[in-house]
């Protein structure tokens, strides 16, 4: 295993939005008649690293299915969304309970509104298709971030993840959550390949998953392709080693000169790197 620098695991309070219901899931997003609910986040500015949902869910027209049944999530104060499916039960009848605990990226600073809108993948027809009740969502946890190390301003960036042994997906992130591109298969075979070029000075993360991970403004959802993981930058090896289902390895660099980390941040950790649960490479 190749790693430069070092690893910080972070560790922050729970952040949990909860609602009684009842919240239909009556169409796709926007539609008037989907349930909606607000939480603001109070702590320290965060990246947290899972999110734990549960909920009660109704089925009202027979025959849809209890997949279609999805959220909205939405960070109000940034502006970004992602969409999140709880479960992946078709045929249900009667009231079912969903449990799903996600290996998930979302950034959040203190203040921020986040939103939550029931919605269907498919509509069913007029009216509510489902309808939740007494749902939760947790969000904790903070992954494991490697520290890869200093460039230099104006340096040209090419990251890719040539010799890694399974199906990648690549993305780079500001720190506070911006998505500036990913990747899924533009390197050899089915490898990833970033070119974002010169970087303004800041502090950025290099985010490595399998097939199926999903990126947005603030969020990412990792997928299950699983192997040995290389990230190169600038065709040199900075981070390698074996890669679980599920989970991101997170690599954090910086162009310019380091920007001192709000206290929040400052604790260090030796080892592990997962989203789900701490780990060795």
């Amino acid at each position: 295993m190749l790693v430069l620098g070092f690893s910080a695991s972070y560790s922050f309070a729970d952040f949990t939005v909860s609602n009684a219901g009842p919240l239909d899931s009556a169409g796709a997003i926007g539609t008037a008649g989907n349930g909606y609910f607000t939480g603001t986040y109070s702590g320290t500015s965060t990246l947290f690293g899972t999110i734990d949902f549960s909920g009660e869910l109704t089925r009202v027209i027979a025959g849809t299915y209890a997949s279609e049944a999805r959220w909205n999530i939405t960070n109000l104060t940034a502006g970004a969304s992602t969409t999140f499916q709880p479960t992946t039960t078709t045929s249900y009848t009667g009231t079912i309970n969903v449990t799903k605990t996600a290996s998930a990226l979302v950034w959040a600073n203190a203040g921020d509104s986040f939103g939550f809108e029931s919605f269907e993948s498919y509509d069913d027809g007029a009216g509510a298709d489902s309808t939740w009740n007494n749902v939760s969502f947790n969000f904790h946890g903070g992954p494991s971030i490697f520290n890869i190390g200093n460039y230099a301003s104006g340096t040209d960036f090419t990251i890719d993840t040539e010799s890694s042994t399974f199906d990648t997906e690549l993305a780079l992130y500001t720190s506070t959550g911006t998505l500036l591109g990913n990747d899924d298969d533009g390197g050899t075979g089915t490898l990833s390949l970033l070119t974002p070029g010169v970087l303004a000075d800041g502090d950025y993360y290099i985010l490595a998953g399998g097939y199926n991970s999903t990126f947005a403004n603030g969020f990412a959802f990792a997928g299950n392709a699983t192997g040995n993981v290389n990230v190169n930058i600038n065709g040199t090896s900075v981070y390698a080693g074996n890669h679980p289902a599920g989970t991101f390895d997170v690599l954090e660099f910086t162009v310019g000169s380091p920007v001192p980390e709000p206290a929040s941040f400052a604790v260090l950790g030796l080892g592990a790197v997962a989203l789900l649960r701490r780990r060795k490479k």
